[in-house]
């Protein structure tokens, strides 16, 4: 049965497992390809890791991977959902902060835009296109977001992705204006 934990440290452990599995690597051939510790290799791949920014560029690069393939969610049609003060924390790296998801997005186009949802605003949007993904950043008040079907309520601070290539929707709650960070990605053709 699948693992459908979305959380940023159990998709970087089971990413992590995947590359390392997939060459054939054991975790001391990684630490010794990558100049990290086989202990932190292995409490990464036990989702109990806290690594820093530089931790995962050197794992990647020992892997022929990008960063972005370590930490992004093979299940790009799954609403994935972090809460506020989760992520990675790359507060030792020169940009600090803490990462909330990596993305992939090769030939895109993208939109980045602020939402603002008046209280009781529900707004319902078409497709964007077969592959199209949202990504939601909410800044302040509650909204429910994503996929008709199956939309999910975040508070400031909340990070929702989501299929957009399906009627989406929109709502502020609780009586009080929500605002959000909203990248949109939609595939170029390849005509």
């Amino acid at each position: 049965m699948a693992n459908h934990d979305h959380r940023p440290s159990h998709v970087l452990a089971q990413n992590l497992r995947q590359h390392r599995h997939d060459r054939d690597l054991s975790l001391a051939d990684l630490a010794q390809r990558s100049q990290v510790a086989k202990a932190t290799l292995s409490q990464i791949e036990a989702g109990k890791g806290n690594p820093r920014l530089e931790t995962l560029v050197d794992i990647a690069e020992a892997l022929g991977v990008s960063v972005a393939d370590l930490l992004e969610s093979d299940a790009a049609s799954a609403t994935v959902v972090v809460r506020a003060g989760d992520g990675v924390d790359i507060s030792d790296s020169a940009i600090g902060g803490r990462l909330v998801r990596g993305l992939t997005m090769p030939a895109t186009v993208s939109e980045f835009y602020v939402l603002d949802l008046e209280p009781g605003t529900r707004v319902v949007s078409s497709s964007h296109g077969v592959g199209a993904q949202d990504h939601v950043l909410v800044l302040s008040g509650r909204l429910r977001a994503g996929p008709v079907r199956a939309p999910v309520e975040a508070a400031a601070g909340d990070y929702i992705g989501y299929a957009s290539d399906e009627p989406h929707v929109w709502e502020a709650l609780n009586d009080e204006p929500a605002r959000a960070w909203v990248l949109q990605a939609m595939p170029t053709s390849r005509g």
